[in-house]
């Protein structure tokens, strides 16, 4: 199993290059059901979608800073995620 600065590190590059028609989706493996989207727009900007299947809403936030991008997924997720680059 991959350490998590390993993932972590990993997780940022793919954040770093991603190009403006491409996302990355972070998906709860527990049941809480939560999902996140990330995507990059000009100038370095990326828009971040939370959603909650429990409570069917979902919250839009812009980030800057990677290692802010990284809180927060801890902060939802924990450490048990999946991550799907499309």
């Amino acid at each position: 199993m991959p350490s998590i600065v390993m993932v972590s590190k990993k997780l940022s590059h793919e954040l770093l290059n991603l190009d403006i028609d491409e996302g990355v989706r972070i998906e709860s493996t527990k049941n809480t059901k939560k999902k996140m989207f990330i995507n990059k727009r000009t100038p370095g900007f990326f828009v971040l979608e939370i959603c909650s299947d429990l409570t069917d809403m979902s919250e839009i936030r812009f980030y800057r800073d990677i290692k802010h991008i990284h809180k927060l997924i801890d902060d939802i997720f924990g450490r048990e995620y999946s991550v799907t680059i499309y």
